[in-house]
């Protein structure tokens, strides 16, 4: 009986031993895709539910030894280069297709298609959109227009050109987004600055705190292009988050819709 009871406590004791052994090796194949994830970096796909409401406030222009309100935070790296479908990083050399292209903030999480503008550490990145709707589709190919205006508004301003401002707006003038400026309001939240407005402005500043008024024309403009570019359907959701209660694509004054 102690003999019985001998072995059947060698054969619990080399049972135990194998589930140890077994162990590192599960862990080891978990591993491997972490591994691999490292080494080609992908977007986390859980949608960004934070991109502020109100990124006018989080921002501060300071005026240069050139005269020019350089704001703070840091420049997108990636952009689309007009007229074509190349995503482009800041020295203009190609990194993939449109077709391919998502935004994700800082974290590496696809933003939310909704109508926050570009925030401070927003890329684009190489992603599958066979699953986004037309208008996620057409929401990334707006934000991946607005990150070279932004730019340039916002960082490169000294060094745009009249004409490179064109074509970065050219998208914008195709389909009447943000025409006109009116500065004659009774405060000045009820000013607004046009395409052509803002980049004067922005190229003499007089020596003024412009981050407002820059904010404000991409956000609108943002929300302009969005509405020409989406379903109704989209549309009325910008209206139903619009952290000020607006109706953005009534206030676009939209007569017939302009699509990708």
């Amino acid at each position: 009986m102690k003999k019985m009871l001998l072995i059947a406590l060698v054969l619990l004791v080399m049972v135990g031993c194998a589930d140890t052994v077994a162990a590192p090796s599960e862990q080891k194949l978990l591993a491997v895709p972490t591994a691999y994830t490292a080494q080609m970096p992908q977007p986390n796909p859980a949608q960004s539910t934070s991109q502020g409401d109100k990124p006018g406030d989080k921002y501060t222009c300071a005026i240069n030894s050139s005269g020019y309100c350089i704001f703070s935070g840091r420049p997108h790296k990636t952009g689309l280069k007009p007229y074509t479908e190349d995503i482009v990083d800041a020295d203009g050399v190609f990194l993939f297709t449109m077709n391919e292209a998502v935004a994700v903030n800082s974290s590496g999480e696809i933003l939310q298609a909704k109508g926050t503008p570009a925030s401070n550490g927003d890329e684009l990145v190489r992603y599958s959109k066979g699953e986004m709707t037309d208008d996620e589709k057409a929401f990334h190919r707006v934000m991946a227009f607005m990150f070279p205006i932004r730019n340039a508004l916002m960082y490169d301003i000294s060094e745009v050109s009249q004409a490179r401002w064109e074509e970065l707006v050219s998208e914008l003038k195709m389909r009447g987004v943000k025409d006109k400026t009116f500065t004659d309001g009774p405060t000045p939240k009820d000013n607004y600055y046009g395409r052509n407005g803002i980049f004067e402005l922005a190229k003499n500043p007089e020596g003024k705190d412009i981050h407002h008024d820059v904010m404000k024309f991409l956000e609108e403009a943002g929300l302009y292009f969005l509405c020409h570019v989406t379903s109704d359907g989209f549309g009325q959701m910008l209206q139903d988050t619009h952290p000020e209660g607006h109706n953005p694509c009534e206030d676009a004054k939209i007569t017939e819709k302009i699509p990708f």
